[in-house]
């Protein structure tokens, strides 16, 4: 369990394309001594808060003065699973890179750049009282709990179905960061059609078919789709700046409403503290 505010130890570069621009970014992780994490493009900070995400549609978006960076969910579950508290990102696109579709390059980039400790504290987040939102038929719940135990429910058409996984243990259940991205076959032309995935391939996502999964090696685990599920939750729910202890429930959810849930979480002090 993180006890401390932490950063990287050193300096170290992630480059590859991103899932809807296309187009091929770099980012440069850098120490940083200020609690949180931070986005420099075009020269605007952009804190990586639930209360600076504008766009979620297929990915969260943060931004800052008119200068926003997109995609930054695995990344942030990364920066989660590694125990980073602290980190500056410079990007030189408005797009995180999607890699292999999962969090796993990021995480070894950040295993290999090392933790540093500050003496502060104050990493955690503990809900106090139960605090849920719904949106159609998907919900967030969530629930005092002493540790962060993450229930993720979800249903699609054949072959995916119905699937429901739960983690205990979440800051140890290191097979959601290689949980790769899904997608539907027959959504991709509506989703390019309105600018997006213009990154997307079988290198960097699933692809669901009419019968069978497309990706020519399968997936990676039999419960992988949920497991993304609960990474991109990781993700968005680290955007409250904390390391969130609590019971949380969730069904079909995305990354709308997982940004809701923060918001009506932070609505009223006595739904949580700080430690």
């Amino acid at each position: 369990m993180i006890k401390r505010q932490t950063t990287i130890n050193r300096i170290f570069k992630v480059s590859g394309i991103g899932l809807h621009s296309g187009s091929e970014v770099t980012l440069e992780f850098l120490p940083r001594r200020e609690f949180g994490i931070a986005f420099v493009y075009k020269g605007e900070l952009i804190p990586a808060r639930y209360d600076m995400v504008g766009d979620t549609r297929l990915s969260t978006q943060i931004g800052c003065n008119g200068v926003n960076v997109s995609t930054i969910e695995h990344l942030m579950a990364a920066l989660y699973f590694s125990g980073i508290t602290n980190c500056l990102v410079y990007i030189n696109g408005p797009e995180v890179p999607i890699l292999d579709g999962s969090a796993w390059e990021f995480y070894q980039g950040m295993w290999k750049a090392g933790v540093y400790e500050f003496p502060e504290t104050e990493v955690y987040l503990k809900v106090l009282r139960p605090v849920e939102v719904h949106h159609n038929d998907s919900w967030v719940k969530a629930k005092p709990l002493n540790t962060l135990e993450i229930t993720m429910s979800i249903e699609f058409r054949p072959p995916v179905g119905k699937q429901k996984k739960r983690v205990m243990d979440v800051e140890n259940a290191f097979s959601i960061i290689n949980s790769r991205t899904f997608v539907l076959q027959e959504e991709i032309e509506a989703i390019r059609k309105i600018g997006l995935a213009k990154g997307g391939s079988l290198d960097n996502a699933v692809v669901i078919g009419s019968d069978d999964i497309m990706n020519p090696l399968g997936l990676r685990y039999k419960k992988e789709l949920v497991n993304h599920k609960i990474l991109d939750l990781i993700g968005d729910l680290y955007t409250s700046g904390y390391r969130i202890l609590g019971k949380i429930e969730a069904h079909k959810t995305g990354h709308y409403l997982n940004n809701l849930f923060l918001k009506e979480l932070f609505s009223d002090p006595k739904n949580y503290s700080l430690y």
